[in-house]
Order: C-alpha cells, then structure tokens, then sequence
C-alpha cells in the first residue's frame, strides 16, 4: 500500500461527518468465512451513521496494477455474507489507473449491482495528473499533509455519489460517478435516438451543453449523460439498461424532478468529474466532430441561441 491511501484514510477521519464513525481496514467477512475462503475484502474505510442506518465501505484504488481485483472480493464476499441493504460499496478511481482497467472496474460495478449490491465507482484526486498521483503516493505521509490535497472534497464526492437524487418505483436516480457511466449515456442517447420510440419520446429539444465521447465522436445532451439509474434488484427486471439513463426515464422526469436539472448536471460534471467546458473555437476536432453529428439529428436538436458548449473528459483521460 503506498502512502496516498494511508494519508486519505487519515484524513476521511479527521473530515468525519457528524453524525458518522469513521473506520480504517475493516474486513467485511466474519473470522469462520475468511478461513473457509482463505481471504477477505477489506474496507480502506467504512462510515457508519450513527443511528446505524447506513455503511459506506470506500475502496482507494490509487495505483493498482489490477483494480478489479478488490471489486471481486466485495462481490464474491456477498455471495456468502450478503451486506445489508443499508451497505454501499464505493471505488475510488484516481488517474494512475489506466482506462481500460478503470472501465473493467466500473463494469465490475454493475455486476456487483446484479447480484444486488448497492456498489458505485467513483473518481480519485481527478484534477492530480497520473504522474503526480505516482509521485505522491511515494512520498511519506508527513509530507503529504503539506501538499495541499483537498481530502473533504474527496469524501463529499464519495458521499455525493452514494446518495439518491431521487426514487420512484422503478428508479433511483444517482448522480454518474464516473467517466464510463457518462460516455455509456452518450451512446445510450444515441442509440434510443436512432429508433422510432426514441424519436417519439425525445421530439425536438433546445441544448446548450453537450457532453463529446472521443472514442466514437458522438455527442449527447450532458442533463442526460450526468445521471444513472442505480435501479434496486426488486425492479431490475423491469428496466434493462438499469444502470443508464434512458429516454423514458428522462422525459418523465422532466419538468417533475427539481433536482432533475440542466444546471445541477453541468456543475456536477464539472466539479466532481473534472470534465472541462470548451467551445467549437477552441477545438477544430470537436467542430468538425459536431458538424457531422448535428447534420444527422438536426429533425431532433436546436442548438442554444448562444451557442453550443461541451464538456469533455480530463486531460489525463486517454
């Protein structure tokens, strides 16, 4: 374990909220099933609410070569000790991890989901480049206290995440945790958009931000990309794409849900997500990008008067 993950439990401590405990190294399996196994998850820190309603058990994955590796073990756990519905299993991500492994992980996520977990993935340190993650995590723990790190903004985000923005029956709308859940909406727009339902259900909306996903040069409302369907196991066969926003799901939220807001999604993947805001101006790629999406779903999109903006991924995402 490098230092970063001992100075942030140190600090997700010191930053308790009231209200909460706050542990360090807990081990999620009772001592007779960490024998049959012959190993066990542990939690980097658990949060427990006082009136014993809730437990967050936070996962930092700072550099891990394999950091699936600790999903697994959570998940694999609760085959055999199920956590209670009061249970949340959080991930952080920082920039060390490479996308690929990182997106192994958030699919990871909602598999832990399936088999009726309450697990979410989230970001670490995401405005600190892989280098410098690398080159704090060697540094002692004492110095780290004065390398002005943001440690509360690090366990809000985690809280943030884990919270509902709303529920219904057949929804629990949660803010996106990570890179992969906002790309995932944007082909999911894309897709519903390309059906005759889709169309129905979308119409002709005014949009001002949009989020870009580089892998496929596509675009899509960022309101849309900035939130997910953490949907619980007794209504999972009711929606297929439980883990997505989805056309149906928005329109009826339109308009209904305050907290279902324009606003509160562009800030949110700003602030938390660490994506940027740029203009066609400012990025040829993303002009000529756009040129061609919007010829094809001009029936379906007004550009804002004052013009299109959009959010695009940290630097270090790649």
């Amino acid at each position: 374990m490098g230092s970063l993950t001992g100075f942030l439990q140190e600090r997700f401590a010191a930053s308790c909220p009231s209200g909460w405990t706050c542990q360090h190294e807990v081990d999620v399996l009772d001592e007779p099933w960490q024998r049959t196994l012959g190993y066990s998850a542990r939690a980097d820190v658990l949060l427990t609410r006082d009136d014993g309603q809730r437990r967050l058990w936070i996962e930092f994955e700072v550099s891990r070569a394999d950091p699936v590796a600790n999903h697994a073990k959570f998940a694999t756990s609760h085959l055999f000790q199920p956590q209670a519905p009061t249970d949340t299993f959080i991930a952080m991500v920082s920039s060390h991890v490479t996308r690929g492994r990182r997106n192994l992980a958030a699919n990871t996520i909602r598999l832990m989901r399936r088999v009726g977990m309450r697990a979410f993935q989230t970001m670490l340190l995401p405005t600190i480049s892989p280098n410098e993650i690398k080159r704090l995590n060697h540094l002692p723990i004492a110095e780290l206290l004065h390398a002005s790190i943001d440690t509360e903004a690090e366990l809000s985000r985690a809280m943030h995440i884990a919270n509902a923005v709303s529920s219904g029956k057949d929804y629990e709308l949660h803010y996106a945790g990570d890179l992969f859940d906002v790309f995932s909406n944007v082909q999911q727009w894309n897709t519903e958009l390309a059906t005759d339902r889709g169309k129905d259900l979308w119409g002709k909306r005014t949009i001002k931000y949009f989020v870009f996903e580089p892998a496929t040069n596509q675009f899509a409302p960022s309101k849309f990309c900035a939130y997910i369907n953490a949907i619980s196991q007794d209504a999972l066969a009711l929606v297929l794409d439980h883990h997505l926003m989805t056309l149906s799901l928005y329109t009826s939220l339109d308009e209904s849900e305050p907290k279902f807001d324009g606003n509160l999604a562009q800030t949110h993947l700003q602030r938390q997500l660490s994506m940027r805001l740029t203009t066609l101006d400012e990025s040829p790629r993303i002009s000529q990008a756009f040129t061609t999406w919007q010829a094809m779903n001009a029936a379906h999109i007004r550009i804002h008067p004052s013009g299109p903006q959009f959010l695009v991924a940290p630097s270090w995402f790649a």
